[in-house]
This record gives C-alpha cells, sequence and structure tokens, in this order.
C-alpha cells in the first residue's frame, strides 16, 4: 500500500477544504470517544480506532504541505510541555520565518512543479503535484502571518488611540 498514491487520490478527488473537514470531523469523533471512554461507556478499541482516523488525516494535512509547520508547532509545543516539567530539552527555540522568505519559497517550488509538469511523465507530474502542495502550504503560513501581524497592528494602533 502506499500511503502518498492515497492521499494524492483523495486529494484529488475531495480537495484541501474537504479534507479539512474531514479532520475536524475526525478530531471530534475522538473527542466524544474518548469522554465515552473516561464514562466507561465504550472500549479502548473504539478510542485507538477513531486515533489512528485522525492519525491518517494529519498525515494528509502533512503530507498536502504542511509538514514542516506540524514539526515546528510540535517541536515548540514539547519544549514548552518539557519545562513545564522540568525535563531538559534540547529542542531548538522556535524560528517563525517572515512571510517573505515563505513566498519565495512557494514561489521556487512553484517554478520546479512547472518544468516538471511540462515534461508530460507521470512521474514528473506526481513530483509536480508535491512540489505544488509545499507551495500551497507555504502560501497558506504566510498569508496566516500576514494576518496576525495585521491583527497586531491594528490592536496596538486602537490601543495609542485616546478612549471617548
Amino acid at each position: 500500500m502506499d500511503k502518498n498514491e492515497i492521499y494524492d487520490a483523495a486529494f484529488s478527488r475531495w480537495g484541501f477544504d474537504a479534507q479539512m473537514l474531514v479532520l475536524n470531523e475526525e478530531a471530534s469523533e475522538l473527542a466524544a470517544v474518548i469522554s465515552r471512554f473516561l464514562n466507561h461507556r465504550t472500549n479502548i478499541g473504539k478510542v485507538v480506532s477513531e486515533a489512528a482516523d485522525v492519525e491518517i488525516m494529519i498525515e494528509q494535512l502533512r503530507h498536502n504541505g504542511f509538514g514542516s509547520e506540524v514539526d515546528n508547532e510540535k517541536e515548540r509545543k514539547l519544549a514548552r510541555l518539557s519545562r513545564r516539567l522540568g525535563v531538559p530539552a534540547n529542542a531548538p527555540a522556535q524560528f517563525i520565518p517572515p512571510p517573505f522568505e515563505l513566498i519565495d519559497e512557494a514561489l521556487e517550488h512553484m517554478c520546479m512543479a512547472k518544468g516538471l509538469s511540462m515534461s508530460g511523465k507521470a512521474n514528473h507530474n506526481r513530483q509536480a503535484a508535491a512540489h505544488l502542495r509545499s507551495a500551497m502550504g507555504r502560501m497558506m503560513y504566510a498569508a496566516q502571518l500576514c494576518i496576525r501581524d495585521a491583527q497586531r497592528q491594528e490592536m496596538a494602533k486602537s490601543e495609542k488611540q485616546p478612549k471617548q
């Protein structure tokens, strides 16, 4: 079984937004079954089954261009957990790239995808799709950072204005 081929087919058939909704649904189902398990109304097998569904959807998220973002967040959260527990962590300090760097990386991936897709070979089209997913992930991350910066600037501006 080739997971990448399966994830490509899912992305092709349903698209990114639909897959994000399925991730939301699966995560909600996992939360619900954990509550039932803690109330002794289901068994661990159901919890494991829902956890597997969530893991598959997270793997698809990674496959569709968000792997490095997930890894960065995991490192940050593990470092925070290690501080809370007093356990030494070897995690590096979190680095959030500026949006323009993410955009540059996305453009590089798009150029590589264009070159690969122009060859017309099946394996090149798969590689092109991987580059396009990486580009999409970087662009969405850049958009999120731009919105976050805009919100911070707007908040700072409103705090400076005199209240009436």
